[in-house]
C-alpha cells in the first residue's frame, strides 16, 4: 500500500498514513469477497460496500471504530436507537461541539460515503489530543444509526430519533425487509444502548462528507463549505390503465397507462428546466422509477409505476415541482382514460439552511490552514439536515471524482481528503474554544 505525506503550514510533518490505513480497513466491510481498496485504480465497478444497518458489516465497521476511540481516550457511549458518541471532555461540560457521519452504507455501494465522516472527526480529535489543545467545550465523534435507510425505511433514522421527529419507540419498532425490528437488530450487533440522548448540551455539529456531485472535481477545488441542504420530495404514483391484446385492439380504444406515463418524464424535465432558466439556482427533478405491467411487448399495459424526485434549496420552486408534478398525474386521467392515485412516503423534506456562524468558521479555518475552498449546496440529504434543526450546523465537502457515489466507483483522492482533514481540524479548534 502507498502512503501519502504532506506537510502542515507549521513545517512539522503530519502523515495521512493513519487515516489511510483505517479507510482502507473499513471499506472492507461489506465487500465481497472482502478486500483493500486503496486507490482509484483498485476499484472494481460491480463489488462495493454492502453495510445496511444491523447486519454484521455493519457491526464490524461499528466495532471498528469504537475500538479506535477507545484508544483515543474517547469515552463512548450508544444511545437506544445505536448513535455512538465518543468524547473528550473540556473546560465545561456545555456547549458540546460534535463532528462525524454514518457508517451504514447503500447496496453495493462506496466505501467513502458516511464513513470518511466518521474517520475524518476521529483523525481531527485525535490531533487535537496529540498536539496538547486544550478545549474549552467537550468534543464528541457522533455515528449516526440508520442513515441511508437500505435496511430500515426511513432514511436518516438515527438523527430523526435525536431531534425528536419520530420517538425511540417509533425508531425501534422500524422493520426491515426481512420484518426484523429495528430494536431486535440492534440488541444482536450489541448497538442497543440504554439512554436517550438530549441535545440540550450541543451548540456545534459539523460533517466532513464527499459532494457526491462533480462541482469540485470539475473545478478543481479541494474543499466545498455548504450553506445549504437541498429540500426534497417523492412522488409515487400509481396509473391504471387497461390490459389488452396489443394486435387486437384499435388505438383510439385503448387505455395505455405506459403512454399516459410517459408524458410525466418529460414534464418533470422541463419543469426543472424551466426553472433553471429562470431563475439559476439547484433545482433537479428525476424520474428514477418507470415499471410498466406486466411487461411484455404484444400486450397494452395496464399498469405503470412511477417514482419522482424533486428537489431544490428555494421552497417556492420545490413546491412548484410538487405541485405541477401532482397536476399533470391528475390530468393524464381526463385524458387517457386512466385512473391515478398518487402518495408522497415522507411528505416534503424541507431544505436546511446551515449556520452562518458555522459557515464562517469554516471558511476563516480553510483560510488559516491555506486550503482554498468555495461556498456551496448540497443536492444530496444528510444527518446534518437534521441536526440543523436543533444545533448550529455545518458541512464540508471533498470532491467525488466524476460526482460518483452510492455506487463501487466512488472515489475521492488522498491529497483531497487531508486538505479536508485539516479544515475540520481547525474548524474543530476553533468552535471548541468558543466561550
Amino acid at each position: 500500500m502507498e502512503f501519502i505525506f504532506l506537510k502542515r503550514i507549521d513545517g512539522d510533518i503530519m502523515s495521512l498514513e493513519r487515516l489511510k490505513r483505517e479507510m482502507v480497513e473499513m471499506g472492507e466491510f461489506g465487500r465481497d469477497p472482502q478486500r483493500k481498496v486503496a486507490s482509484h485504480a483498485d476499484l472494481d465497478p460491480e463489488k462495493g460496500v454492502t453495510r445496511p444497518c444491523g447486519t454484521d458489516a455493519n457491526k464490524k465497521a461499528r466495532d471498528y471504530v469504537v475500538a479506535r476511540m477507545e484508544e483515543a481516550g474517547l469515552k463512548v457511549k450508544v444511545d437506544k436507537v445505536g448513535n455512538i458518541f465518543g468524547r473528550l471532555e473540556g473546560k465545561t461540560d456545555k456547549g458540546v461541539v460534535w463532528a462525524g457521519s454514518h457508517v451504514d452504507s447503500v447496496l453495493n455501494g462506496g466505501q467513502f460515503d458516511g464513513t470518511l465522516g466518521v474517520m475524518t472527526a476521529l483523525e481531527a480529535t485525535r490531533r487535537l489530543i496529540e498536539e496538547d489543545h486544550d478545549n474549552y467545550r467537550p468534543i464528541e465523534v457522533v455515528i449516526y444509526t440508520g442513515e441511508e435507510g437500505s435496511a430500515f425505511p426511513m432514511a436518516l433514522l438515527g438523527s430523526s430519533t435525536l431531534i425528536g421527529k419520530i420517538s425511540y419507540d417509533q425508531a425501534l419498532a422500524a422493520k426491515n425487509r426481512d420484518g426484523e425490528v429495528l430494536e431486535d437488530a440492534l440488541e444482536k450487533i450489541g448497538y442497543k444502548g440504554d439512554f436517550e440522548r438530549s441535545l440540550d448540551d450541543v451548540e456545534y455539529s459539523l460533517e466532513l462528507h464527499v459532494e457526491q456531485g462533480p462541482v469540485l472535481d470539475v473545478e478543481g477545488i479541494p474543499v466545498g463549505i455548504v450553506e445549504n441542504i437541498t429540500g426534497l420530495a417523492w412522488i409515487l404514483a400509481n396509473i391504471e390503465g387497461e390490459e389488452n391484446h396489443a394486435g387486437t385492439t384499435p388505438m383510439n380504444m385503448r387505455k395505455d397507462a405506459l403512454l399516459a406515463a410517459s408524458e410525466i418524464i418529460s414534464m418533470v424535465n422541463k419543469n426543472a428546466l424551466d426553472l433553471l432558466d429562470k431563475y439559476g439556482g439547484s433545482t433537479v427533478g428525476t424520474v428514477g422509477r418507470f415499471n410498466a405491467f406486466p411487461g411484455a411487448p404484444n400486450i397494452v399495459p395496464g399498469r405503470v409505476e412511477v417514482g419522482i424526485d424533486v428537489r431544490d434549496v428555494v421552497e417556492e420552486n420545490l413546491n412548484f415541482m410538487i405541485d405541477e408534478a401532482k397536476k399533470a398525474l391528475k390530468n393524464l386521467e381526463k385524458k387517457y382514460g386512466v385512473s391515478v392515485s398518487m402518495e408522497m412516503p415522507f411528505g416534503v423534506h424541507k431544505a436546511a439552511p446551515l449556520s452562518p456562524e458555522v459557515v464562517d468558521t469554516i471558511e476563516t479555518s480553510a483560510q488559516e490552514v491555506n486550503v482554498t475552498a468555495k461556498r456551496m449546496n448540497s443536492g444530496a440529504g444528510h444527518d446534518s439536515q437534521n441536526i440543523a434543526e436543533k444545533i448550529k450546523t455545518g458541512m464540508i465537502f471533498v470532491p467525488s471524482i466524476k460526482g460518483i457515489s452510492h455506487a463501487p466507483m466512488e472515489w475521492t483522492e488522498w491529497e483531497d481528503i487531508e486538505k479536508g482533514t485539516k479544515v475540520l481540524t481547525q474548524t474543530l479548534k476553533n468552535l471548541s474554544m468558543k466561550k
